[in-house]
């Protein structure tokens, strides 16, 4: 034990030989903000900000450190930031900025310290007008001789946020005809209230700020009780981007003895009253000032629709752009010029972005206003484009969708494709089909179908032409792998592509090319239905060029047959067409007729008359274009899209 105690004694005196080094791992103080930005977002409407200056490194030393006021400094470090980070940031002028405090004694134990700047949210607001470039510089400068300041530590720009509130629809409009407010021939009344939705947007959601608004009806002269409010008040939660309002309308006030009768033209105003605003932070009353406005109400227009016997079209909505923007601009979160395909249902337009997005989008076969993604879970990173085509395919069997008619959409790529079903409804994630081609072939910019998903086909064209139009029984799998069973020799012309079978015979159809020059009417050599492992050399008949570039569809009502044309005359010019032939006659038939009964433009605001030539207005070098019909008792739905241009949903009827 004794020798223990002298070799630890010795060991101490040894180690007192040492000098202390453990501070030179250690660097030298100096100053810094405390951000690990330069550039820091931060909201005019708070009107304050906090931020902090350090003393870092071993401790030792006691010093100043101020903000630095010179303006030439502050606009030498403008003019280098902005050419450096290609931006064009200004400065906010420092009479419209309080400091707590400008200078700073730091003690050599000393470590940060805070610093709030604070502002008239009102004036600096108007200072800004428009401009999002505004900031506030901040700049630290010590005269010390031993703490110096970091170079990339030693400003700070304070990059100032407005934010605009705004209803997101303009106007809403319901053109009220009978049949849909009146008591059928059985008796059935139809639902006269009909619930809307409206949102309120900031454009900048302003961090921990809550925001609500009374809402009002405008003055006007429709009947009351034609527009009501379901909320009082909308309220944009803490830190949100939105807040939706509920409002109902209501038909029955337009009857009287339970029919519709002839009204003006009415417009009532829904507005959120900007006057009445209350604003919360944390949970506490919080003085907002400074916000913009930019729409403050949407207006509900009514018109008075004259029911006619027999055929009938009319444009339910569109959306579109005469302007250089897409008219997806106009749709919150879609993606310009990726709007190839379209298809629908009783309830929604279905749209698929055709890029790496995975957007899929419904929206409201009522309102175009009304809109929501669907749930893309299970769609695979792969492909040349992730999603491509959609369709809606007919379904009775109730194992599948609950009977409902099912949508799946394909994507693209330079191989096996693959479907995903949404065999669970649209608002689950859909069921990945895989599909088995043996081939190298660019498929899925579009494909049709045949029949129902129970016992049906479908039919991918491959763009590289040289495979032809393939084949996939439809068996109602909602796992595994689907297996080609055949192929529809095409004609050798490379394009997005695809073949419309008729309804009535799987077997003949058009073969039809985007961006091509021709169509043809096929009629196969073999049952495409039964067809297993062989090609099919199919009869193809060269239709007129003017059926070149088209989409086709087909359908029968009031004992006659219509065949919908979606067609692309040129790049200014996309048109629906609607043929007409008796019930008797065929389909090939009716095409060779060329009986037009309808035309319009996409994007027309209105149709002047049945047969209306009037060029859409919008430019667009893209070949996608595309429709698809829904037909629902005694009326067919055609909505029909061309790329970057236009979305427009039709009506037909005929009531003889």
């Amino acid at each position: 034990m004794k020798r223990l105690s002298i070799l630890f004694a010795g060991l101490l005196l040894l180690s007192g030989c040492f000098p202390d080094d453990r501070n030179n791992f250690m660097v030298d103080d100096s100053f810094g903000i405390t951000s690990l930005d330069n550039v820091v977002e931060a909201s005019v409407h708070k009107g304050s900000y906090v931020f902090g200056i350090a003393k870092s490194g071993k401790g030792q030393s006691a010093a100043n450190v101020r903000i630095n006021y010179s303006q030439d400094d502050i606009q030498s470090l403008l003019a280098s930031y902005n050419k450096e980070h290609n931006t064009e940031f200004k400065a906010v002028m420092s009479s419209l900025i309080v400091m707590d405090k400008t200078d700073f004694d730091f003690t050599a134990e000393d470590a940060a310290k805070e610093v709030a700047i604070s502002w008239d949210p009102d004036i600096l607001a108007r200072f800004m007008g428009d401009s999002e470039q505004y900031v506030i510089p901040i700049l630290i400068q010590s005269d010390d001789q031993v703490v110096k300041v970091k170079d990339n530590r030693s400003f700070l720009l304070v990059h100032l946020n407005r934010s605009s509130v705004s209803l997101k629809q303009k106007s809403i409009s319901r053109s009220v005809e009978k049949k849909n407010v009146e008591p059928d021939k059985s008796g059935n009344v139809p639902q006269l209230q009909e619930t809307v939705s409206l949102d309120v947007e900031i454009d900048n959601p302003i961090e921990g700020v809550g925001i609500q608004y009374p809402l009002e009806i405008g003055t006007n002269d429709a009947p009351e009780g034609l527009v009501k409010l379901l909320t009082e008040s909308v309220t944009i939660p803490e830190g949100g981007k939105s807040g939706t309002v509920r409002v109902e309308i209501d038909y029955s006030v337009l009857l009287k003895d339970g029919l519709l009768y002839q009204f003006p033209d009415y417009e009532v105003p829904v507005r959120i009253k900007t006057e009445g605003m209350k604003a919360t932070l944390k949970g506490e009353d919080f003085d907002l000032k400074g916000l913009s406005y930019g729409n403050n109400a949407t207006v509900f227009n009514f018109t008075w629709k004259e029911t006619k016997k027999g055929f009938n079209v009319s444009r339910e909505w569109g959306r579109y752009s005469s302007a250089s923007e897409s008219w997806s601009d106009y749709m919150s979160g879609f993606t310009a010029n990726a709007d190839r395909n379209v298809t629908l249902d009783g309830e929604y337009v279905y749209v698929a972005e055709t890029n790496k997005s995975k957007n899929l989008w419904a929206i409201s076969l009522k309102d175009p206003g009304v809109y929501k993604k669907l749930p893309v879970g299970t769609v695979k990173d792969e492909g040349i484009f992730y999603l491509s085509c959609p369709r809606v395919i007919p379904n009775t069997d109730a194992a599948i969708n609950g009977g409902k008619d099912v949508l799946a959409v394909s994507n693209m790529i330079e191989g096996d494709p693959t479907l995903y079903v949404y065999v669970n409804g649209i608002n689950a994630d859909p069921t990945p089909i895989a599909m088995t081609t043996w081939a190298s072939r660019r498929l899925g910019d579009t494909f049709s179908w045949w029949g129902n998903y129970k016992d049906g086909v479908v039919f991918f064209k491959d763009y590289n032409s040289t495979q032809g139009t393939v084949t996939f029984p439809l068996t109602g799998r909602t796992s595994g792998t689907m297996f080609l069973t055949g192929r529809l020799a095409a004609p050798a012309e490379t394009g997005a592509a695809a073949y419309f079978p008729f309804p009535d015979n799987i077997n003949s159809g058009i073969i039809s090319v985007r961006g091509g020059q021709t169509s043809w009417l096929v009629t196969a050599s073999k049952n495409l239905k039964t067809l297993e492992g062989a090609d099919n050399n199919p009869t193809l008949k060269e239709l007129d060029p003017a059926w070149a570039n088209s989409s086709f569809r087909y359908f029968t009502l009031a004992g006659k047959r219509y065949i919908a044309v979606a067609k692309q005359d040129s790049s200014s010019s996309g048109r629906l067409l609607i043929l007409e032939g008796e019930g008797a006659e065929g389909w090939a038939q009716i095409i060779s007729d060329n009986k037009v009964v309808y035309e319009a433009a996409i994007q027309n605001e209105t149709e002047n008359e049945a047969l209306d030539t009037t060029p859409s207005e919008k430019f667009s070098g893209n070949s996608g274009m595309d429709l698809d019909i829904c037909q629902k008792d005694d009326e067919v739905y055609i909505a029909v899209i061309k790329q970057n241009v236009g979305l427009s949903l039709f009506r037909v009827s005929n009531d003889e």
